[in-house]
């Protein structure tokens, strides 16, 4: 699938790189998501810290990558305005959210496949996409 920018494509596979190594993680024990919630109860500063970082992280995507002219492109824009988003929401009303996020970490197998499955797929397209010269 052509994209205007070559970025997009790094970013795709960067962060399916993070999604799978979450995904891997989960279904081998290494992480518990669970856990990761209820030590995010325990310490407000891990909480602001995590959700600083988010922010930060979907900041830089939404700064160097304001692209929406293409179906990968977009993804990778709508990744960026998630983790600001999400990393605003972690800082300014952690328990809210942790609350609306318990039920869904509660099948711990289930959401890493899902992650996994998502990393590999972003992995693909951005190693298989291609930038269209004429769009560039």
């Amino acid at each position: 699938m052509p994209t205007a920018v070559p970025l997009t494509l790094h970013l795709l596979v960067l962060i399916g790189l993070y999604d799978l190594a979450a995904g891997v993680a989960g279904l081998t024990g290494g992480i518990s998501w669970s856990a990761i919630i209820d030590e995010f109860d325990r310490s407000p500063a891990l909480t602001f810290v995590t959700g600083f970082m988010a922010f930060i992280v979907g900041g830089v995507i939404i700064l160097t990558h304001f692209v929406w002219t293409d179906p990968l492109a977009i993804i990778v824009s709508a990744i960026g305005w998630i983790a600001a988003v999400e990393g605003l929401l972690i800082m300014a009303v952690p328990r809210p959210l942790f609350a609306l996020t318990r039920p869904l970490v509660g099948n711990q197998k289930l959401v890493s496949l899902f992650a996994a499955a998502v990393g590999l797929a972003l992995i693909v397209l951005g190693l298989t996409g291609r930038a269209d010269p004429t769009l560039i």
